[in-house]
């Protein structure tokens, strides 16, 4: 079939603008776009009406909890994905032994992705039965959470709660850590997970510098958090 130039000229364009469009999002997330991520400690915060997406903690500071402002805060986003703390403790109340896996008394790292995958139930059906859901999930990983000195059952822990939410349906679930954190805890663990870094930069332009070369998880940077009244963040 041939086609006139001009039509030719416009389809070579429209292809490019939408290869363009598909290069400069992360997902739900368009790139240089900023929007803020709050939990339970921002429940009377101010949310700004400028903030082109929203990233609401599940969890109120542990797992296997719930953020009393959750529904309030999701409300604020119509571009809305979720957080949940993360952590693991091989003398918590939640270990569930028997469940998704059958566990020896003495594995911890069974017994870790257990704790983890039944933290990620607990969240996401928080999230549900709440009539809340997004496609994208991030696991909070810091190092005032509890956690083992043994790296392998840390990542068993969050490889736990990261399978759970998948397997509830989300499409991305990605971790939130700086590099020193995130080493400190799963011992330098690359498994390619998108990222979220954490900052102490005070503007969008000084946050997006970390776009490149912070990629704790082996994985693309996605978003870079800075601060400000709220965190903010910025889409790489």
């Amino acid at each position: 079939m041939k086609l006139k130039l001009s039509a030719l000229v416009g389809l070579i364009l429209t292809g490019v603008f939408v290869l363009s469009s598909t290069a400069l999002a992360q997902g739900i997330y368009t790139a240089g776009s900023t929007g803020v991520d709050i939990s339970w400690p921002n429940c009377r915060a101010k949310v700004p009406t400028s903030a082109k997406f929203g990233i609401v903690g599940v969890t109120n500071g542990l797992g296997y909890s719930t953020s009393p402002c959750l529904v309030s805060e999701a409300a604020h986003f119509s571009n809305l994905s979720f957080y949940v703390n993360t952590g693991w403790n091989s003398s918590s109340t939640h270990i569930n032994p028997t469940s998704p896996r059958l566990c020896a008394a003495a594995d911890n790292n069974c017994l870790a992705y257990n704790y983890g995958y039944n933290a990620g139930l607990y969240a996401y059906n928080a999230a549900s039965s709440a009539g809340l859901h997004s496609t994208t999930w991030w696991l909070d990983v810091e190092s005032n959470n509890t956690w083992s000195t043994d790296a392998l059952q840390n990542q068993n822990s969050l490889l736990g709660e990261h399978d759970a939410l998948l397997a509830s349906g989300v499409a991305i679930v990605g971790a939130y850590s700086t590099t020193a954190m995130w080493n400190s805890i799963t011992g330098s663990w690359l498994n390619n997970w998108p990222s979220w870094g954490a900052t102490t930069w005070k503007t969008a332009n000084q946050a997006k510098t970390y776009c490149t070369g912070h990629q704790f998880t082996g994985g693309t940077t996605w978003l870079i958090q800075y601060q400000g009244q709220l965190d903010q963040d910025v889409a790489c």
